[in-house]
């Protein structure tokens, strides 16, 4: 009699074709929403399928922490499970494919874990959520599982009766408010998704019976047959078919040629349809760009990077979260884990990419195997040396020997402009570092803040990269846009010209992303092979202490150095552009000089051509461009000339 003690007792049945039973199907638009019903609306199934695919292409991996450090760890023998082969029938990428779809779709999914007799794991296996049911042991509240397996799959169940214990089955929750379950984004949904199908149902049916005529010619009385074949054919004949198109009509006998237009309610139905799309994208936290709506404007940011970094971080992450934090109890070891890696989407251009790592080499913080790291490349021999500019100096001391033996500006008196050297400019390493030096400083206190609610939060959970890479954004942007104004006006006025330091500021900004960018996804790399979890949580946040400490000295200066030495190269270009100049000179301002260097010390070309340096060409001489092996310490100039050399 379970019907009858079911309705007693308040307890519902699940049929494995619905959904959760917090969620309901109804909706307002009179359509039974289910998730096979719902995937059949374009919307729904594009933004399933982006995630759930974009999120199963990823390389995934299985890392231990060891002190200060995270290694891989391949040799663990659930490494093949989770990243190859998830079982004998299934690759590891498809396993995370119907993982994320169930969960997109039901709100949960759940993979039986296949053990040999030694207790090993040795194979994962995918069950649909609907053939799950959860419940609590009454006497001791242990959480196991009542799992059926339907006709079409199949999953070596040992426990008598399908009962299982948690420990031998992942379950994958999405979004909830309490309970064993996740909530079903399609039955927390369903009003827009039943909008969706009703409006896609009412427009195929509208196509399907509609008889309207594109365009009517209208008489006044009445026209005999003969006539009216004759009007007819007359009209088809002068216009029907694209070789007649826009010729002149000539009607006769009074009569009118119309055309015909939607009803303004099927236009309406229309735009409804339109809206739905929207709505649908924003449940699943998409970009409505990528699921073919564009109508709209996108607030995502412009370019393919920026909307990439938006997706990733903004819609991806949040899942594949998820799913790493459940599969981290199969591990029983807090030092190990697995990861998802998405750096494939957030790489950007070619132009990007090397205006970044030219900046981490020349500044000291990536080696030439590191770059190549990055780039997928097999280190070379002697790549591992780390470098900075040779006119780097700590703060209140003269210029090296090296620098203060050069002519100075006075002494070439035949330059009409050059650029000047980040000696020139110490107010401005000053301000950038104090501003650097705060924001780490305050990064650290909220990580340290972090790690005291919680003390095994992993690096990732302990900064919010969005918050700081705009947070940080801003600080750079403003310094970047004082410099610029102070140099570009410098160097306009020396050729008799002026400067419009706002024709300039989407370069700055997108400079200043970049820079943030980088800087944030290093602190979050350096933080994680920082602190070690494995240890007790008072040396945990010594250790965290340690590192931001010097962050917020040493690191703060080469970055300030760094952005003052970019910022005014590509300002003092720009103030000698708008100022008039026709040609600029490389020139070398170092003893020593690199031999690329050294053959382009005079070579002058027009104010908006590139110099031939080596084998790379460049604008000035901390041009992304050229490379990082060219601009990792540089300390040549341009000279700005008003006339044609």
């Amino acid at each position: 009699m379970p019907l009858i003690r079911n309705l007693l007792t308040g307890r519902t049945h699940r049929s494995k074709k619905t959904m959760p039973r917090l969620d309901g199907r109804s909706t307002a638009a009179g359509v039974s929403v289910s998730p096979d019903r719902a995937l059949q609306v374009a919307a729904v199934f594009s933004s399933v399928r982006l995630l759930a695919e974009t999120g199963s292409m990823l390389p995934t991996g299985v890392y231990q922490r060891s002190g200060n450090t995270r290694l891989p760890a391949m040799e663990h023998p659930l490494a093949p499970l989770l990243t190859y082969q998830a079982n004998p029938q299934l690759p590891s990428g498809e396993f995370w494919s119907q993982i994320l779809g169930w969960m997109l779709t039901r709100g949960n999914a759940a993979a039986y874990i296949e053990r040999n007799n030694a207790g090993r794991e040795v194979g994962l296996w995918p069950v649909s959520w609907p053939g799950v049911e959860s419940r609590r042991v009454r006497s001791t509240g242990e959480l196991v599982y009542k799992v059926e397996v339907d006709d079409d799959e199949w999953a070596p169940i040992r426990e008598p009766d399908g009962l299982v214990r948690a420990e031998n089955l992942l379950h994958f929750k999405s979004f909830g408010v309490g309970g064993t379950e996740g909530l079903s984004p399609i039955g927390m949904a369903r009003q827009s998704i039943g909008t969706g199908w009703a409006a896609s149902s009412y427009i195929g049916g509208f196509f399907a019976r509609d008889a309207s005529p594109g365009s009517t010619i209208s008489v006044p009385g009445k026209l005999t047959d003969e006539q009216f074949e004759r009007l007819l054919r007359q009209w088809n004949d002068n216009h029907e078919g694209f070789e007649n198109s826009n010729r002149i009509g000539v009607m006769e006998g009074g009569a009118k040629w119309e055309k015909t237009t939607l009803s303004p309610a099927d236009a309406q139905f229309l735009e409804v349809y339109k809206m739905t799309r929207s709505e649908i994208a924003g449940i699943y936290g998409v970009p409505p760009h990528m699921i073919g709506d564009v109508e709209r404007s996108t607030s995502w940011g412009s370019g393919i990077e920026q909307q990439s970094l938006g997706y990733v971080i903004y819609s991806l992450m949040p899942w594949l979260t998820r799913l790493e934090r459940t599969v981290q109890r199969l591990f029983g070891d807090p030092s190990l884990y697995m990861k998802f890696n998405p750096d494939a989407l957030l790489r950007g251009d070619s132009a990007q990419r090397n205006a970044g790592y030219a900046l981490g080499r020349q500044w000291g913080w990536y080696s030439v195997n590191d770059v190549r790291a990055k780039e997928d490349e097999p280190p070379i021999e002697g790549g591992d040396e780390y470098v900075v500019p040779l006119n780097m100096s700590p703060a209140g001391q003269t210029a090296p020997p090296e620098q203060r033996a050069l002519p100075s500006r006075q002494q070439r008196a035949e330059e009409s402009a050059e650029t000047p050297s980040v000696d020139e400019l110490p107010s401005w390493i000053t301000r950038h570092f104090d501003a650097i030096s705060a924001f780490f400083a305050d990064q650290g206190d909220r990580v340290l803040a972090g790690l005291g609610i919680t003390p095994n939060a992993s690096a990732d959970d302990l900064i919010d990269l969005a918050t700081d890479n705009e947070a940080l954004t801003e600080i750079l942007f403003q310094l970047a846009l004082g410099l610029t104004q102070e140099v570009g006006a410098a160097t306009a006025a020396a050729l008799g010209g002026t400067f419009a330091a706002g024709e300039t500021s989407a370069a700055l900004a997108a400079s200043a992303a970049s820079t943030a960018a980088n800087v944030n996804a290093t602190t979050v790399e350096k933080l994680a092979s920082t602190i070690n979890l494995a240890d007790a949580p008072a040396d945990v946040r010594k250790d965290a202490r340690n590192m931001f400490d010097g962050m917020t000295e040493s690191r703060a200066r080469v970055l300030a150095q760094a952005r003052v030495s970019q910022t005014s190269n590509f300002a003092a270009h720009e103030g000698a552009k708008q100022g008039g100049a026709r040609t600029k000179t490389w020139r070398v301002w170092d003893a020593n000089p690199r031999k690329t260097h050294q053959r382009a010390d005079g070579q002058t070309v027009g104010i908006r051509e590139d110099f031939d340096v080596g084998t790379r060409k460049g604008r000035w001489p901390h041009d992304h461009r050229l490379g990082v092996d060219e601009i990792a310490g540089c300390t040549c100039r341009l000279q700005f000339n008003r006339e044609e050399s």
